[in-house]
């Protein structure tokens, strides 16, 4: 627990601990009577309001988490930078509390960027894994699915990118923190993001992980098949089940199938499968 949100309204008070799980507290909120959700709850304390919400911390870096956030905030913002605190590597933790206790932030952005930007430096080392992508669009008329080309995901790739990060970013969580499957390769992990990437005018799932040392070749097959699991279970709480909006229905994108063409190559075994592919040119 990092603060203390006391939240007031005709219907009652809550007072809840922060960070927690979102749909935890989407529950505590409709539980006096709130029918806003926290992502329209701003951090406003006035009486006159039909919401108001007070941020309270116990310890330093409570107190001055607490000096980042304001009306412009709101209470999702509030559980979402503080879930990234919490959930933040321990690399970087004594700095990231000296900064936070000396107030070298002035909004939560700031934070969650710095956080970022150290995390990135804690990870020297670089191991990227590729994989197809299907995508199925869905008529609006009659809801059936039908299968588009690459060429239309490439067209929103940048749709895909941010959904993807939507995904990921749920809860300040770091997809590493989801990786079980053998202790010292998760030791090594500083970070671990699904994305999408254009190589030889193909639009490729990829997940990227930041690490402080490589991978040995056994640690990297069971990554390997991690990510294929990852992958086969939609990525997230259900990447693939959420719909990209487009002119002609419903977008559906999945990093995985059950065609015999169907792998997830590191970037050595990516690059010879392209030049294959493309009679030795591989455009990056």
């Amino acid at each position: 627990m990092l603060l203390t949100a006391l939240v007031q309204t005709n219907g009652g008070t809550l007072v809840v601990d922060l960070p927690r799980d979102r749909i935890d507290l989407e529950i505590k909120i409709r539980s006096i009577g709130i029918q806003k959700t926290s992502d329209q709850i701003h951090i406003v304390d006035n009486e006159d309001c039909d919401v108001s919400v007070k941020l309270f911390g116990d310890s330093d870096i409570g107190k001055h988490l607490s000096l980042l956030f304001g009306e412009d905030n709101t209470l999702l913002e509030v559980n979402k930078t503080l879930q990234t605190v919490e959930n933040s590597i321990e690399d970087i933790r004594d700095d990231l509390e000296m900064n936070i206790i000396h107030d070298q932030y002035d909004t939560p952005a700031e934070l969650i960027s710095d956080i970022e930007r150290m995390t990135d430096e804690v990870g020297r080392y670089t191991e990227t894994f590729y994989f197809p992508l299907v995508g199925n669009m869905e008529d609006d008329e009659d809801g059936e699915q039908y299968e588009v080309g690459n060429r239309y995901l490439r067209y929103y790739e940048c749709e895909i990118q941010e959904l993807l990060e939507k995904e990921q970013d749920l809860d300040g969580a770091n997809m590493k923190d989801f990786f079980y499957d053998d202790d010292n390769a998760q030791k090594k992990m500083v970070s671990c993001k699904w994305d999408v990437a254009e190589r030889n005018h193909t639009l490729y799932g990829m997940v990227e992980f930041k690490l402080k040392e490589p991978f040995t070749g056994e640690e990297r097959e069971i990554v390997r098949e991690w990510v294929s699991g990852q992958n086969s279970d939609g990525v997230g709480e259900g990447f693939e089940q959420r719909p990209i909006e487009t002119e002609d229905g419903d977008l559906y994108v999945s990093m995985w199938n059950s065609g015999d063409d169907y792998f997830v190559y590191d970037e050595d075994e990516m690059n010879d499968y392209l030049a294959q592919q493309q009679g030795g040119a591989i455009m990056q």
